[in-house]
């Protein structure tokens, strides 16, 4: 049986007292493949097994090509019972041209010099005295800053690499070969959901594809893993800054949806977890995209609203025609069935009259949203349809104090070929009652009276009330 064991202690960068010299468990030694649990906080867990020939007593072994966004903090190692872990040290001293530099002060380097007309390549070799805000080099008879040319260096500084390793020192009771499973936090790698929405507006109903979208931006390449999204909302305590290994800035290059089959969901505590189908390469940089989910066409119920708070105070600019939003409201199930929606943006879709392919008329954001949960998009606004809002009277004379009453007319103007019903919300604030009305309201939240307006064809309406507020 094999036992969960965590580091006692991380150390970033330092220097600890190796017991034996490093042994490399190499990313090549992996018996099995990657296991990376996704999250959509742009964070990922990972489970790295490899192989390792152990010797008794006192191990050092070596990590390459570990992410360097790593959390070192989490770092634990997956080990048979007899290994014993002491501590990990995380790495992150990376061979750069300007840790190069800085180890070599105190050494002799060269200086490449090339002539101007010959370009001929001559080398001088002098002390780096300083880097520290610029070079400072001594050569055999004079002291200079800068560099004429391009350096050599005549040795590599042993601490530094060229990726960043994770070294865990471990206590060995029998020697042999086993595996030893490396799991760590990382930052820059994680997936999002995005949807395809086909809007049928004739059949009133809506399609739903979801897509997974794979992004890798850590520093470090995971092949042939075994991937799992993990959807849902997790708490994650502050970690403390640590400094970052390197900074990399490159595009992320988009790879095309893959159809394959669908993910398997499950339930994990209170939380989704959808294991894709194979393996799947996340190559450092790269995005990639994966079909989650598909929802046949669902019914939906199209409708127009147009929202605006009531100021209780007398209105001094010209009133300002706005146009209602397009709302499509549906129920996440289907045949009385349904499936959780991870939150992501929607992308509304909708046909031409000649059935060409699909226009994009709008995108919105969707919240996690559990079978049967209910749904409202807003795409965009409509065209066709002006909600002109005007105050017709306002006054607090003779009213008790902070108290004003005033007189609104809302005409909606309607320049569809069809009629339409506007739902027209008014956000009031404080005590409120209504005074007068031209149509029955409802009362749909505390602050939140809501009227709805039938507009004809190529015609308008006009709703008018009183209202007294308190406040």
């Amino acid at each position: 049986m094999r036992h969960l064991i965590a580091a006692s202690a991380v150390v970033l960068g330092a220097a600890t007292a190796a017991p034996a010299a490093d042994l490399d468990v190499p990313a090549a030694s992996r018996p099995a493949p990657l296991v990376l649990n996704l999250y959509s906080d742009g964070s990922a867990m990972v489970w790295d097994r490899r192989s390792a020939d152990l010797a008794a007593g006192p191990n050092r072994l070596l990590f390459d090509a570990v992410s360097p966004q790593m959390q070192p903090a989490t770092a634990m190692i997956d080990a048979a019972p007899g290994v014993r872990l002491v501590d990990i040290d995380y790495d992150f001293a990376l061979l750069t041209p300007d840790a190069l530099v800085r180890r070599s002060v105190g050494k002799t380097v060269g200086v490449v010099r090339t002539h101007p007309q010959t370009g001929e390549e001559t080398v001088e070799n002098a002390t780096l005295l300083a880097a520290d805000g610029g070079i400072v080099l001594k050569y055999r008879d004079r002291v200079e800053t800068g560099t004429p040319g391009r350096m050599v260096f005549y040795d590599l500084p042993p601490d530094l690499r060229a990726q960043p390793a994770l070294l865990a020192s471990v206590d060995v009771e029998r020697a042999g070969r086993d595996d030893v499973i490396l799991g760590y936090l990382t930052g820059g790698l994680g997936w999002s959901a995005d949807y395809v929405a086909l809007w049928d507006e004739k059949a009133k109903t809506l399609g739903l594809t979801g897509r997974a979208t794979l992004s890798n931006t850590s520093g470090a390449s995971f092949p042939a893993a075994e991937v799992s999204l993990i959807a849902g909302t997790i708490n994650r305590a502050a970690q403390p800054v640590a400094p970052a290994p390197r900074a990399r800035v490159a595009s992320a290059p988009m790879m095309m949806a893959d159809a394959k089959a669908m993910p398997e969901r499950e339930e994990v505590a209170d939380l989704h977890l959808y294991r894709l189908p194979g393996q799947v390469s996340l190559p450092d940089q790269r995005t990639r995209q994966v079909t989650l989910l598909q929802v046949p066409a669902l019914p939906v119920e199209q409708e127009y609203v147009s929202e605006a708070g009531v100021t209780p105070i007398r209105q001094m600019t010209a009133p300002q025609p706005r146009h209602p939003q397009v709302r499509l409201k549906f129920v996440n199930e289907n045949s009385g069935d349904g499936q959780p929606l991870p939150a992501g943006v929607v992308r509304v879709f909708a046909r031409t009259s000649d059935g060409g392919v699909p226009r994009l008329i709008g995108e919105d954001r969707l919240d996690h949203t559990p079978a049967g949960g209910k749904v409202t998009l807003t795409p965009g606004e409509a065209f066709d349809v002006t909600v002109l809002r005007r105050q017709t009277d306002f006054k607090t004379t003779g009213l008790p104090e902070k108290t004003s009453e005033s007189a609104w007319a809302i005409d909606v103007t309607n320049a569809k070929s069809r009629e339409v019903s506007v739902s027209l919300v008014e956000v009031i604030p404080g005590d409120w009652s209504i005074l007068a009305e031209s149509a029955p309201h409802t009362k749909a939240e505390a602050n939140r009276v809501t009227w709805r307006l039938s507009v004809p064809a190529a015609g308008e309406a006009r709703l008018s009330y009183r209202v007294r507020v308190q406040q």
